[in-house]
């Protein structure tokens, strides 16, 4: 059930978009092929059209307890979009490799083979229409891959 917090929440981004929130979930780790990253997540959600995905500032934690560190870094707000029609490819790769072309800036990822499922950590990586490939640790990748293909079938 969501709290009175989250429902607020959700209301004030249905009304940025100017609709109904479709689909939602939150990314655990996040990456940018040449551009950012986020190790604590990023909230994702869609109108059927368009896929946004944002952070939030958030004190560094251990196992949910926060920790001081010496540097305060300065936290730049991390709010992007793309419509679903622009979506080339979504499939699962290795989170080493993803890790690798975020640092690289260039796309290394391969594909998780069947030792990989069992073994690995895996994240959902799209790729857009203008090259940009984007990285996301979701909950649930399955259901993410079947709302875009839904939404894409849709007129």
């Amino acid at each position: 059930m969501d709290s009175d917090d989250a429902i607020g929440f959700i209301r004030e981004r249905e009304e940025r978009i100017g609709g109904k929130i479709l689909y939602r979930t939150y990314c655990t780790w996040y990456g940018r092929v040449g551009m950012e990253k986020r190790e604590y997540g990023v909230f994702l959600y869609s109108d059927g059209k368009t896929v946004i995905y944002e952070d939030f500032d958030r004190a560094p934690q251990i196992l949910g307890i926060p920790i001081k560190t010496r540097k305060k870094e300065k936290y730049e707000k991390l709010e992007v979009s793309f419509p679903v029609s622009a979506i080339k490819s979504i499939r699962r790769v290795t989170k080493r490799s993803a890790q690798l072309s975020v640092m690289n800036a260039r796309d290394m990822s391969r594909s998780a083979n069947t030792l990989d499922r069992i073994l690995r950590t895996l994240v959902t990586k799209v790729e857009l229409d203008d090259g940009t490939v984007l990285f996301f640790e979701m909950i649930d990748h399955k259901e993410f891959v079947d709302r875009i293909r839904k939404f894409r079938e849709e007129p």
